[in-house]
């Protein structure tokens, strides 16, 4: 099922100390190496033998300056959460003025989380560093397993079930919009939410150029929105509070979901100009404008809504503009409905690199490694992506999946910042455009402690029990297909259908900086 993993050995000792490649396996040896160093061997490996050849090796295009990096980070966190969200942290703080603190250290903890992404980032500029040389250098063995789940659950869960959660709720917003109505057919909202997928996935596998162009468009009409939001309200703090400190918990899943995408930039990195400068810029820049605008945002609704109102809205920015715009507010829903394709559009961008990191590392077959030759994107991901998103489409219990892929998510994120410590002494003297201090880091592995277990000690429920099986089977096939080395033999004539028919090539490692 998966590629077969040629390594190559680093000839400049002087490498290891610097970068780290992505292959980083050897298939003489039932134990896995340490990650190899050199950037410039990453490319060399033999793909004839499992029916993918190369052609002629192409790269994606750094076509990503800092302002398409901001808005792609603004574009992934702004969406449906704030929005949303706001009931879900009231709900478990009780506290208008806890719930505004909830909000403000969301924002601070997806910047921290942010700049120990950008700091593994910037010492090997490829897409995916936190896996490649984040979480797979825990430990030889124990970092590749924990790398392999990490793509696995990136690739087959998280990325796919949240563009399914984000189209069902564009979906759900527009037909309320357009048919006055909240009781939409839930069949109509699926056929919606995929036809929604399947358009958005034509574009970022035509041109990266137009997704980046349509990006910058969702994000300007989602800060129009937010904007009529922030100068509709005036400050307002409620009472009330909440004395269970593992509800916090839950208050924190609903106020990171809406931060949530902090971190995906360090998924394209070779496809930004001047990685080493522009991927913590855009990081810092594009997470703090989120949080003023957060915090703003929450303010307003307080203003307009009390609390009782806000926690009896299923749509919390809807029930605010009933209050304020009036009749004006009937189009709010649509408006809110086509910013979240913002989020789908950003997704499908940057989950189809997960896809061809992974492939490179031989935890997918070969073929998602690829990009189509004369448009340069990575299709065999893009599919991937919008034929799980789809199937994702299926289930309507949004607040569960919301509660389940947080959970999961927490456990990666916590294992990255866990390895941004390793990194420390993996590579030392590796240059690093930024240092996050070591005591934060520590705060940010608490956190995510934090996250992991509260959650399940609060409101125990199956959900939990389904994420560690999911786990469990992503074991399985690392098992059965890294560690044992099972090739059924379709694989290669999969390869190269699908090569021949995409007109795919081997996608080189863009490491020019």
């Amino acid at each position: 099922m998966l590629a077969q993993n040629n390594r190559v050995e680093p000839t400049d000792s002087n490498a290891h100390e610097n970068s780290t490649s992505v292959q980083g396996r050897h298939t003489s040896s039932s134990v896995i190496k340490s990650r190899h160093s050199s950037s410039e061997l990453i490319n060399q490996v033999d793909y004839s033998e499992n029916g993918v050849l190369p052609h002629e090796k192409k790269t994606l295009k750094r076509n990503l300056g800092l302002f398409s990096g901001i808005s792609f980070i603004v574009s992934m966190i702004i969406g449906s959460g704030i929005f949303i969200s706001p009931k879900g942290v009231l709900r478990e703080t009780q506290s208008v003025g806890l719930c505004l603190v909830i909000w403000a250290l969301c924002g601070f903890i997806a910047l921290l989380g942010a700049l120990c992404y950008a700091e593994i980032g910037t010492i090997l500029p490829l897409s995916g560093s936190e896996l490649n040389l984040g979480i797979g250098s825990v430990h030889a063995r124990t970092g590749d397993v924990l790398a392999f789940v990490f793509n696995w659950a990136n690739t087959f869960i998280l990325q796919p079930s949240t563009i399914a959660i984000l189209s069902l709720t564009f979906s759900t917003y527009f037909l309320s919009g357009v048919m006055d109505s909240c009781g939409s057919p839930i069949e109509l909202v699926k056929i919606l939410a995929i036809f929604a997928i399947v358009i958005l996935a034509n574009v970022n596998a035509l041109s990266v150029t137009a997704a980046n162009r349509l990006n910058i468009i969702f994000v300007i009409l989602k800060t129009i929105i937010i904007l009529v939001i922030v100068m509709g309200g005036l400050v307002r703090i409620g009472k009330g509070t909440t004395n269970n400190p593992f509800s916090v918990a839950l208050a924190f899943y609903s106020g990171l979901w809406a931060y949530g995408g902090w971190g995906s930039l360090n998924t394209v990195t070779e496809e930004i100009k001047n990685p080493k400068r522009n991927l913590w810029l855009s990081i810092v820049v594009a997470v703090t404008l989120t949080i003023i605008v957060y915090v703003l945002t929450n303010i307003s609704y307080f203003t307009v809504m009390s609390k009782d109102e806000l926690l009896n809205s299923n749509a919390v920015a809807v029930t605010w503009g009933e209050a304020v715009l009036g009749p004006v507010s009937r189009g709010l829903p649509i408006l809110i409905s086509v910013s979240t394709l913002g989020n789908v559009n950003g997704l499908l961008f940057f989950s189809a690199r997960y896809c061809m990191v992974g492939a490179r590392y031989g935890y997918l077959p070969e073929v998602f490694s690829c990009i189509q030759k004369q448009r340069l994107t990575p299709l065999p991901g893009i599919l991937l992506q919008t034929i799980f998103a789809i199937c994702y489409c299926i289930p309507s219990d949004i607040d569960s999946l919301i509660t389940l892929f947080s959970f999961v998510s927490w456990v990666f994120t916590g294992l990255t910042f866990f390895a941004t410590v390793c990194c420390r002494f993996t590579k030392p003297k590796a240059h690093r455009t930024i240092k996050v201090p070591m005591p934060l880091i520590m705060v940010m592995l608490l956190v995510a402690l934090y996250l992991i277990i509260a959650p399940v000690i609060s409101s125990p429920n199956i959900g939990f029990l389904v994420a560690a099986l999911i786990l469990l089977v992503g074991l399985i096939f690392y098992y059965l297909f890294v560690f044992r080395k099972m090739q059924p033999t379709f694989m290669k004539k999969m390869n190269s259908f699908l090569q021949e028919f995409f007109d795919l090539t081997q996608a080189a490692v863009n490491t020019e900086v």
